[in-house]
């Protein structure tokens, strides 16, 4: 019965917390926007890799232009799943060479968040044997290249992440983006495991087959660590104590990234990213930082992968352009969430500051980052 009274108390005390907070919410002051989201990684209907961006426009009152809210399922670019439970079927919308002079025009802001794609192993449920598995669909195209360069030369704001620049891009696609916004993948790919073990189900059968394959050894790691790999199939494996005294990536952020963008100075990330050089006129605002022992750091540097790297760059002098170097935007959140006013702030009360969950992940650093970006780059 104590139990049953202390229910009733708190949902008495946190009701009306609720209501308000839906209340103010529902009558902030709409912001019309004019987006492009590129989204060709939607495997099935949770849309994980976009959703997260998505609760970030409604949380803020970010609206298309006819002050309705951007729908998650339908507005957005890309590979769409059709059906749930039945014959799997999809369509694909992709933007043609004529539309890509006039968008541009139309637009305040890209973000392409994932172009991957889908592989016919993903979609019909059959575990990769290979590193580059045979495509439905996938890979920045030269029209995604073209409106990336109309946006730029119309000051517009792009936001592009991880994996805009790997496979299955083309090299000759990816050159020129590198050269459109002076930046460059060093070929260099790598994830967080929680376990290393041959058992672990996440961890990519194709990976310990081209492990094998190059070192012609057997694959006996276990416990926690960093798998990286490149473009020509090699592989290179950081194991927690022996490679590494922290078995998690770390996102470290200076001053500037902490005051623009209200970011934290540590963060854990336990996901995909790349490994890319900034160029000399891009601004890096946060670097990757792995806590490496001795034979930790020999074994980067005999592999020519650095030893800190950027985790995010921005240009905003005579263009806007930022790179996200991993899959920030992956997260499959409750979207009810996103129809109260200060639910980020409560929900990061209740985030352990060093987790390696998603959640932590969002709520610390993806949400106030994509929030202060349109903060401080469009122009209501």
């Amino acid at each position: 019965m104590k139990g049953l009274n202390v229910f009733k108390w708190l949902f008495i005390l946190l009701t009306p917390i609720i209501i308000a907070s839906f209340l103010l919410w529902q009558f902030q002051e709409k912001r019309p926007i004019r987006i492009f989201l590129l989204d060709k990684t939607v495997i099935d209907h949770n849309y994980t890799e976009h959703k997260s961006f998505n609760w970030v426009l409604n949380n803020c009152r970010y609206t298309k232009t006819n002050k309705k809210p951007y729908s998650y399922q339908k507005d957005y670019y890309g590979f769409f799943p059709l059906n749930k439970n039945r014959e799997k079927s999809y369509e694909i919308k992709s933007l043609r060479l004529y539309e890509v002079l006039s968008i541009g025009d139309d637009l305040d802001m890209l973000y392409y968040i994932d172009s991957y794609g889908i592989s016919y192993e993903d979609w019909y449920n059959k575990p990769p044997d290979k590193l580059h598995s045979n495509l439905i669909y996938g890979g920045v195209n030269q029209n995604d290249y073209l409106l990336l360069s109309e946006m730029k030369r119309k000051n517009r704001l792009i936001l592009t992440e991880f994996n805009l620049l790997g496979a299955p891009t083309s090299d000759l696609i990816r050159n020129k983006i590198e050269n459109l916004f002076d930046f460059k993948w060093t070929g260099w790919t790598g994830c967080y495991y929680k376990s290393l073990s041959i058992a672990n189900p996440n961890l990519p059968g194709w990976i310990i087959k081209l492990y094998e394959q190059k070192s012609n050894n057997k694959w006996n790691y276990s416990g926690q660590g960093i798998i990286f790999f490149n473009l020509e199939g090699d592989i290179v494996v950081l194991q927690n104590n022996e490679h590494l005294n922290y078995p998690t990536p770390q996102i470290l952020t200076g001053s500037y990234g902490q005051s623009q963008y209200h970011l934290p100075e540590v963060q854990n990330y336990s996901f995909w990213f790349d490994v890319i050089e900034p160029g000399v006129s891009n601004k890096v605002v946060s670097s990757y930082n792995l806590q490496l022992t001795e034979n930790g750091k020999n074994l980067l540097l005999q592999n020519g992968i650095p030893i800190t790297f950027p985790a995010i760059i921005e240009h905003l002098d005579n263009y806007k352009f930022y790179y996200f170097a991993g899959d920030f935007s992956d997260r499959n959140l409750n979207y009810l969430t996103s129809y109260f006013k200060g639910m980020p702030e409560f929900a990061r009360i209740f985030t352990l500051k060093n987790s390696n969950s998603k959640n932590a992940f969002f709520w610390r650093f993806y949400q106030p980052l994509i929030e202060n970006i349109l903060k401080n780059n469009i122009k209501l």
